[in-house]
């Protein structure tokens, strides 16, 4: 078999790889077999055609191939690697390419500086087999292949990434410490993921999406930094002998109409939800097993559907939970062992309980609410710390997995199994007539305005009909279509779904029922796909209610290329045209940029008549509305409790952003997991009492954090004080030093004004922080945070630095997330963005998601500006164009500091300074050599300040090793002054 041999020290054998690989062979070679010896081979790039075998004659780790281009080895033929190491240290570099061909690599190590170690395209095939990947991760794209016995960790983004149609077996593997997802499987790729471990993913362990179909089987998911196995954007999953534990955010999450069908899947320890299940998505689970969430084991929102079978749901906060048009089916499961309730079920949502045991909870098993829709059969519901609260008449029978719609009736309290023949019904009862719709939005908190606008609808179409009815003609046509106009969390969504019942009871249309939509279910990718989505949409809702949320996104253009949002538009208006009696279209979104919709197609206004405007809720109604939810759950604040909760709402800023009834929810869920960590600590057994009521301290870092609503009491004056002291000790910065003592006292003065019941504006805490390098900035911001802690600002007070790579992706919709992530890990602290100018600078021709990253920060900084400060930093000159970037930036950051360039005498202490701490004595001798060299370098330690002074110490100190050795191999013996003394000619050598 004719071979070619590359030796570093065989003068015989070719001196690289490369010339190996180029040379030529025996008449009619088909297949090359290339061997190397052991060595470090440095080079350019390889690129190879042909077919071949290389391998390392020493075994693994005795050959490594080293290249700083754009790839290490790009393969175009066939081509088996056998153990052999490939480095890249281009940060932009790929070490190993497949295009076209067939790579099989087996017993290698491949390390990448780069998002990407292993890279395949074009058809080709990969094959890893028992071999290490760090670095960088593997991505197939249009490719197939197998990765087996194989361990993938540190990859800067994803550990494998599956894109674009790909099939590729995953089996064996280890997946470690991913910057980013673990296993990204996208785009239509059919992957099957087999006996894997994936630990320690900064997002989801596996993510599935774009009509991706992934099978998982006897696989580990563990630890990953938010939600574990993530099914979204209409990708489908099957699970197996599963393990799901540790999660940062949800076990497992299925959204945005994908599916999922899980089979003997253990969930455990999940830090926010065991499972939730929403957007129009649907799950499946045979024999599974959920404990020990946060919050709620299995939770199914926004008219997704879940269908538990067999198998437990136990020791989380909640069991199981419905809400938002969610259909729950439980069906021969065990419900048990709550902290709270073990079952419930809000209005608008449908559930279905069948052979169920719902035992040990510490609250009520079974709590339904009016409005809510049930059907129980054969539900055993006891040994529970409280009765049942059964809010709806439950229906005679079960034989269909669809919950029948059930008639409100007052709260009865129920122990035991509910048994279908003892509810003194059968079947669904009637639909509830005008009046009874108008006393259920009339018992609504708060929108007195929406209320009286309804209210005028209604009486205009009672009397239209009753004209009719006397054969009078109808007179001017009363406009049904509306625009529900104002901030998040008004009501608007309750309010439309309750209007399209109230219309269906008037005879308006015929069955009032309720559409919800957004952009993604109407605007496709391609011309043409937007006109089918949204007739298929509106033909779907011709009957009822459509409801529109956020409908100003459609009006809105996104990225650089086409955008399919006006077509969207355009076809609805020419429906609402051919079906005007037909369906009931409800816009709605904030005020202002519903206005600007309105405007995108000349016949809007005119079909859309009438804007009702939603009012954000008074402190008052918030803590109404929140008093409320704690009471549909068994929980009711004491009256302390209730007059801090009154108390953040009046300081709360109250903007267009501003949640109103989901940041009721929000403090709500975040009040009652407090709760349990405090009886959790307790050593004693909680009582039922206890289990009910919700204290002051229930509330503590939940509805009293940040500036504008925290305030506090200084935790530590003697830590605060510790803290100003470092502050002073640093060298120069007095200006700087200044303006944090201001900051200090205007923090002061606004917590004795809100003492004293006066009013005090919020303060803003995000900062510039402009400046050369090398002046303390990075310095400043971490203590700047400490000192926000120390003074009961801030929660934790910890430090996260980023840069453009750790917020800009590579792919739309990738540095929201990106950014996303690392706004949430400074969430209690100071995020601290250097050099953030390079944001809003465009990078190459193609589209650049900088602009993205800042929509994204300024968004996040309004959503939690009690929470994070943020400080960005940079040249002077540089941050006018920055602030330019997005008109909310100059509000959000009030405040620059200044950080000058040190002078000459300061730059020398600094350098006396780090030498102190290294153990280094500097004679004035020195320091005189030191002030020197700097003067003759103005510019340059003018542009890098400290950390041009670093260098020099650091330059410094290397001279002094050198002297110290050729004074002691001269025979002489280094005394400890000679040692840890710095003479002028250790700083001159380095001129």
């Amino acid at each position: 078999m004719p071979g070619f041999v590359v030796s570093q020290t065989n003068p015989q054998a070719f001196p690289t790889i490369a010339d190996a690989a180029n040379a030529s062979g025996p008449p009619g070679e088909r297949l090359r077999h290339i061997a190397v010896e052991p060595g470090v081979y440095r080079s350019d790039t390889l690129r190879y055609w042909g077919n071949a075998v290389i391998t390392a004659v020493g075994g693994p780790g005795t050959v490594t191939l080293d290249c700083a281009g754009s790839y290490t080895l790009r393969v175009e033929g066939h081509v088996t690697l056998r153990g052999l190491t490939l480095r890249n240290g281009n940060a932009e570099g790929v070490p190993l390419e497949a295009v076209g061909g067939t790579l099989i690599v087996e017993q290698c190590e491949v390390v990448s500086k780069s998002s990407r170690a292993i890279s395949v395209w074009d058809r080709a095939e990969l094959f890893v087999r028992d071999s290490r990947v760090h670095g960088g991760g593997i991505v197939y794209s249009d490719s197939a292949g197998l990765v087996e016995h194989t361990e993938v960790f540190n990859a800067d983004l994803c550990g494998i990434a599956i894109r674009n149609g790909s099939r590729v077996t995953v089996r064996d593997c280890r997946v470690q410490r991913a910057g980013e997802h673990g296993i990204w499987v996208a785009e239509g790729s059919t992957p099957l993921i087999e006996r894997c471990e994936i630990e320690d993913s900064k997002a989801a362990s596996i993510l599935a999406q774009g009509r991706a179909k992934a099978t998982i089987r006897d696989s580990r998911l563990r630890a990953s930094g938010q939600s574990s196995l993530v099914v979204r954007d209409n990708a489908s999953a099957t699970a197996e002998d599963c393990l799901v534990t540790g999660s940062g955010a949800d076990g497992v999450w299925v959204t945005a109409n994908a599916t999922l069908t899980a089979r003997s899947v253990h969930i455990e320890d999940g830090r926010r939800n065991g499972v939730v299940v929403d957007e129009l998505s649907t799950a499946a689970f045979e024999d599974c097993d959920i404990t020990q969430a946060a919050i709620c084991g299995l939770a199914v929102s926004g008219a997704g559907t879940a269908r538990f079978t067999g198998g437990t749901i136990t020791r989380s906060q909640f069991g199981a939970s419905a809400a938002n048009e969610g259909v729950l089916t439980l069906d021969g499961a065990k419900v048990s062992h709550h902290k709270n309730i073990g079952v419930a079920v809000d209005p608008g949502a449908r559930a279905v309980l069948r052979d169920c045991t719902i035992t040990g909870n510490a609250g009520q098993g079974i709590v339904t609410t009016a409005g809510s829709q049930v059907r129980m059969e054969r539900v055993s519901s006891e040994a529970n710390g409280a009765d049942d609260i059964i809010g709806v008449e439950i229906g005679a029978t079960a034989d269909s997995t669809e919950a029948t719609p059930a008639a409100p009736a007052e709260p009865v309290a129920k122990s035991g199994a509910a048994d279908p023949d003892t509810s003194g019904t059968s079947g669904a009862a009637p639909e509830p007539n005008v009046d009874e719709l108008l006393a259920e939005l009339s018992a609504m908190v708060g929108l007195a305005g929406v209320k009286r606008e309804i209210g005028k609808l209604v009486g205009l179409l009672r009397i239209a009909e009753q004209r009719r009815q006397a054969g009078l003609p109808h007179g001017p046509s009363v406009g049904r279509h509306m625009v529900f106009a104002g901030a998040p969390g008004t009501g608007k969504t309750t309010v439309a779904r309750l209007y399209g019942r109230l219309l269906a009871a008037l005879g308006v249309v015929p069955t009032g029922q309720f559409t919800e939509v957004s952009r993604k279910e109407l605007v496709g990718q391609v011309l043409g796909e937007t006109t089918q989505k949204t007739a298929a949409v509106f033909t779907k809702a011709l009957g009822g209610v459509l409801f529109i949320d956020e409908a100003y996104t459609l009006s809105r253009r996104f990225g650089t290329g086409t955008d399919f949002g006006q077509e969207a538009i355009d076809t609805l208006v020419k429906l609402m045209e051919d079906h005007r009696d037909e369906i009931v279209v409800i816009v709605a979104g904030y005020s202002a940029e519903m206005r600007t919709f309105l405007t995108a197609n000349p016949g809007l206004k005119s079909r859309i008549s009438r804007t009702i405007e939603f009012e954000n809720y008074s402190p008052a109604e918030l803590t109404s509305i929140t008093e409320t939810l704690a009471a549909q759950y068994g929980f009711r604040f004491t009256e302390q409790a209730q007059a801090s909760l009154l108390a953040h709402f009046q300081q709360a800023r109250r903007d267009e952003t501003f949640g109103n009834g989901r940041e009721a929810r929000r403090i709500f869920e975040a009040v009652v997991e407090q709760q349990a960590l405090r009886l959790s600590g307790q050593d004693s057994r909680a009582t039922a009492e206890e289990l009910t009521l919700l204290l002051p301290e229930d509330l503590d870092g939940v509805v009293d954090t940040g500036l504008a609503t925290r305030l506090g009491e200084v935790r530590d004056a003697g830590q605060l004080q510790a803290i100003l002291d470092r502050l002073n000790e640093m060298i120069g910065l007095e200006a700087v030093k200044s303006q944090v003592r201001d900051t200090i006292d205007l923090i002061a003065a606004t917590r004795r004004r809100r003492q004293e019941g006066l009013d005090a504006a919020p303060i803003s805490s995000h900062l510039i922080f402009a400046g050369p390098p090398g002046t303390g900035k990075t310095t400043v911001a971490r203590l700047y945070g400490e000192l926000l802690a120390a003074l009961g600002v801030l929660a934790r007070g910890h430090f996260i630095e980023a840069s453009r790579a750790d917020l800009v992706g590579q792919y739309l919709g990738q540095t929201t997330q990106k950014t996303t992530a690392k706004f949430d890990e400074a969430r209690g602290g100071v995020l601290f963005i250097d050099e953030v100018y390079t944001l809003s600078r465009q990078f190459g021709a193609n589209a650049d998601f900088g602009q993205e990253a800042i929509d994204t920060l300024v968004k996040l900084m309004e959503d939690h500006r009690d929470e994070v400060v943020v400080i960005v930093a940079g040249y002077t000159d540089e941050m006018d164009g920055f602030l330019a970037a997005n008109p909310g930036l100059a509000s959000r950051f009030s405040r620059t500091i200044a950080f000058t360039p040190y002078g000459p005498d300061e730059l020398v202490d600094i350098f006396a300074g780090i030498a102190k701490s290294s153990g280094f004595d500097v004679p004035d001798s020195t320091r005189a050599a030191i002030r020197d060299h700097v003067a003759g370098r103005t510019e340059r330690f003018d542009q890098g300040n400290g950390r041009e002074i670093r260098k020099l110490f650091e330059s410094a100190q290397t001279a002094h090793a050198r002297r110290i050795a050729q004074l002691e191999r001269g025979g002489s013996q280094a005394t400890r002054d000679q040692l840890r003394t710095l003479l002028p000619t250790d700083v001159e050598e380095t001129r």
